[in-house]
This record gives C-alpha cells, sequence and structure tokens, in this order.
C-alpha cells in the first residue's frame, strides 16, 4: 500500500507541474481562429465524455453539431464548470457553493459470517466547492476541489472525511491538435452518507454522469489520470486519442488488513463525424491492462485482466429539448471466462415545459464503487417537475447489475425522492428520502438494505433550478 501511495503522489506532483506549467507556455503562442477552422479539439465526440471519466465507463457523446474545444466538466457531474464567480471570490480562487446537511440513515446488512446485523447514523455533513479557474491566451487551467465532512456526536470522523479533486489544463498545439491533461481523484469514507441523485444529467447536451451510491463497508479510493490529444481532421471530422492511468483501492470487512488494489493502463480511441448539424456517428475503443492486488480469497477480481470495449455511436438531437444516443458493440476481459458479450450505451433526455426526463441504460466496464474486471449492466432514471419558478421536485432511480463478479452476481438498487425550494438567486433548501437494497460480497460491498433521509441549505453560484 505504501509502495502505491508514493506512485499516486509522484504522479501527482508530476501532473500538477505539467498542469501548471503547459497553460504558461501558452503566453508566448498566438491562436486566431476562424470560423473557416474551428478551434482545436473534439468535434462533437461521439461516444466518449470530453471530460475523461473513470475507467471503463462509457459516456453519452458530446452535442451534435457543435464544433468546439475540449470541455472541462465539474465534479460528478455532466454538465460544464460554469457559474458565475460570487461574493466568495479571490483572484483565481472562488468557492462555488457550499452546504449544511442533516443526515439520519437505518440499515440492516449481514456481516462477513451471514449474521443479519442493524446500525444507524445520525450526522451532520458540510460540503463545499472551492474552483482554482484561469484562462490564458490560449490555454485553460482549472483546479476543483470538493471535500466533505461528517460530524456525528460532536466527533470529527476521519473514514468520513469524503474528498474529490480534478485538474485540467487544456492547450492548443496547432490549429488542428489540442492537448487536455485531466486528474481525477476520489476518496469516500467506510462510513458513507450519500443522499444525492442516482446519476447526474446535462440537458443541454444529453450527457449523463452516474454516481457512486453503493454501500460498503470499507473505504474506496480513486484516481485516474489522462492525457488527450485531439486531431481536427476536418471540420467535421475529429479523431481522439487518450492514454490514462488509474488506481483503484478498498478495503473490506474481514479484518482491519483485507484490501484490494489495482492498477490500469491503457487508454481510450474515437473518432466522431458530423453528418449535419444535428446528427453525429462515429466509433469508441478502450482498452485496459489491469493489475490486482487482493488479499481475500472469498471476493474481488483474482487475476489480472485485459479490459477491452468497442462501440460504434450515433447520436441525433430532434429538437431544441430532445436528444437520443445509442451505441452498439462489444465487451471483453480476457483472463477471465465468461466475459465476452455485447456491449450497448443508449440515452434519451426531454425537456418539457415544466420539467425534465432523462433516461439511460449501459453495459460494460466501469466504476461502480468496488473494484472489479467484470462488466455491469446499468440503468437508470430521473424525472424533474417544476411545481412553480422556485419550488421543483426530482424523482430519480438506478440499478446496477455485476453478473460475472466473484464470488456471485451483485446487483444494487438505489431510488430517491428530492424536493427544492429556492429561497433567493443563490440559496435554497432541500429535503430527500431515500432507499438502496444491495447484494454484496460481504468483503467489498455489504448484503444491505438502507432507508436515509437528509434535509439542508445549500448556498450556489449557480442559479438552483429544476433542470
Amino acid at each position: 500500500m505504501a509502495t502505491a501511495m508514493d506512485r499516486i503522489w509522484y504522479l501527482g506532483r508530476t501532473l500538477l507541474a505539467t498542469g501548471l506549467l503547459t497553460p504558461l507556455l501558452g503566453l508566448s503562442q498566438q491562436q486566431t481562429p476562424t470560423e473557416a477552422t474551428p478551434s482545436p479539439g473534439v468535434a462533437a465526440t461521439a461516444g466518449q465524455s470530453q471530460d475523461p471519466a473513470p475507467p471503463f465507463d462509457q459516456q453519452q457523446p458530446n452535442a451534435a453539431g457543435t464544433t468546439q474545444g475540449f470541455v472541462v466538466r465539474a465534479l460528478n457531474s455532466a454538465s460544464p464548470l460554469a457559474g458565475e464567480n460570487g461574493p466568495l471570490h479571490w483572484g483565481w480562487v472562488s468557492v462555488r457553493s457550499i452546504s449544511l446537511q442533516e443526515y439520519f440513515s437505518q440499515v440492516n446488512f449481514q456481516n462477513p459470517s451471514g449474521q443479519a446485523q442493524s446500525g444507524s447514523l445520525n450526522a451532520t455533513v458540510l460540503s463545499a466547492s472551492i474552483v482554482v479557474d484561469h484562462a490564458f491566451r490560449s490555454s485553460h487551467f482549472s483546479l476543483q476541489y470538493a471535500p466533505s465532512l461528517v460530524i456525528s456526536n460532536g466527533q470529527i470522523y476521519p473514514n468520513v472525511l469524503n474528498q474529490s479533486l480534478g485538474l485540467d489544463t487544456t492547450f492548443p498545439l496547432s490549429p488542428r491538435w489540442g492537448l487536455q491533461v485531466t486528474d481525477r481523484f476520489s476518496y469516500v469514507g467506510g462510513q458513507r452518507a450519500f443522499a444525492g441523485l442516482a446519476f447526474n444529467t446535462d440537458y443541454t447536451t444529453g450527457l449523463s454522469d452516474q454516481q457512486n451510491f453503493l454501500y460498503g463497508p470499507g473505504s474506496v479510493l480513486y484516481n485516474l489520470v489522462s492525457t488527450s490529444f485531439t486531431y481536427l481532421w476536418s471540420p467535421r471530422t475529429t479523431l481522439s486519442f487518450a492514454p490514462s492511468f488509474g488506481y483503484q483501492y478498498s478495503s473490506g470487512a474481514l479484518n482491519p488488513g483485507t484490501h484490494v488494489s489495482g492498477f490500469s493502463e491503457g487508454g481510450n480511441l474515437s473518432f466522431s463525424h458530423l453528418l449535419s448539424t444535428t446528427q453525429t456517428v462515429g466509433f469508441t475503443y478502450t482498452g485496459e491492462y489491469a493489475n490486482y492486488t487482493n488479499s481475500s480469497l472469498s471476493a474481488g477480481p483474482q487475476s489480472h485482466a485485459l479490459i477491452q470495449d468497442f462501440l460504434v455511436t450515433y447520436s441525433q438531437q430532434f429538437n431544441a429539448s430532445l436528444w437520443i444516443h445509442l451505441g452498439l458493440g462489444i465487451t471483453s476481459t480476457t483472463g477471465v471466462a465468461g466475459q465476452e458479450g455485447f456491449a450497448m450505451n443508449a440515452g434519451i433526455t426531454k425537456n418539457f415545459q415544466r420539467g425534465a426526463l432523462a433516461i439511460f441504460y449501459n453495459r460494460g466496464h466501469q466504476f461502480n464503487g468496488f473494484v472489479t474486471s467484470s462488466a455491469s449492466d446499468n440503468v437508470g432514471l430521473t424525472h424533474t417537475i417544476n411545481w412553480s419558478p422556485r419550488l421543483f421536485t426530482t424523482t430519480s432511480a438506478a440499478y446496477i447489475r455485476t453478473p460475472a463478479a466473484f464470488p456471485t452476481t451483485q446487483s444494487a438498487w438505489y431510488a430517491t425522492e428530492q424536493l427544492n425550494f429556492r429561497l433567493t438567486r443563490r440559496l435554497s433548501l432541500s429535503g430527500s428520502f431515500s432507499h438502496l437494497d444491495q447484494v454484496g460480497d460481504r468483503v467489498y460491498v455489504l448484503s444491505s438494505n438502507r432507508n436515509f433521509a437528509a434535509v439542508g441549505i445549500t448556498w450556489s453560484t449557480n442559479q438552483q433550478t429544476g433542470y
């Protein structure tokens, strides 16, 4: 574990130095895009999110009919990093949001020996979003930090000090070549307190980003570094390649020393072509070699694996409010029997006059909150209703199933009902009730059912609306 952490810290320092120096180099170059030569970067990449997702995660394609540069997405969100700096702003640094929630939870689970147990957690959850952002003459630097702290019975629990960190640097190498360096880091403590929506959706592009709602007995750490090179073949055609390095770590419940970790090295290759201003076709290929270290012989990945996903993609915007994305292909895991099969990535998003609807389905390799080399089936739905200019409700549900997980199939249902009331332009009240029912391996993922509720207040520089 110490060697692994040393590698991460070394890589983090190297990446931070690269991120700081790359935009400064852009000060010495002049780039003047014209209408005939769009700004370099991804031009409506079909089948791939422009913000590198967790390893093997098949994101929906970008907006069809646009030719734009790289997009820096907000942490744990499908939407681009945006919003006003607001009053809490000092030069490059700004506090984009602050949230305070009271959290109430009751859980029933099976311990590693199979005995039924129960527990509860009543806590105060304090979270924030801090952004360091600056646009240079021809490049962009962004550092995002989202800490979350849980206080229960007057004590601060170290294992629930959840952290998320994101670093993005974009730089045009030439009128046709673009470069983006991205790092995504997250740590979730053992007594996690998640009471949000199952997945986040950007209704202007149709992109969806799934959240980690699984409940496990131990902590989960994840880091992904990606360097995306993009070539603008023509005003309608884009080719991109993104080598990546990832690390995952999860602790278990058998004893304090139970853990599994995985190093992955590989990359993503994607091609996209705009058929029209509303239609995009393309393909995306992801290949990763994962090297696992597991102290448990009864759960989790037991051997190294070559993980591959290939999808042919299609995206269409029928009107200003309806998006459809579809990807079909194959998924395989070399080194694990019975891991070749059909892959799919589909999504529909629709804006209504007083609400919005998003549905997605994904079959392939992705990070679901536990370390595995197996492909998963994922389906989700979110429905938002605006009852008034200040009041809106959101109903969200998701299902995850990993058929070939060891030792048996693992699955989870998650559903939540959320109510939001906007007090002012930046201040809002919220309340939610959620239910989670999951079948795990009793080591890294608990077999349990959980009911929890949260009420709180949020200050944000982004106007709080239903969609």
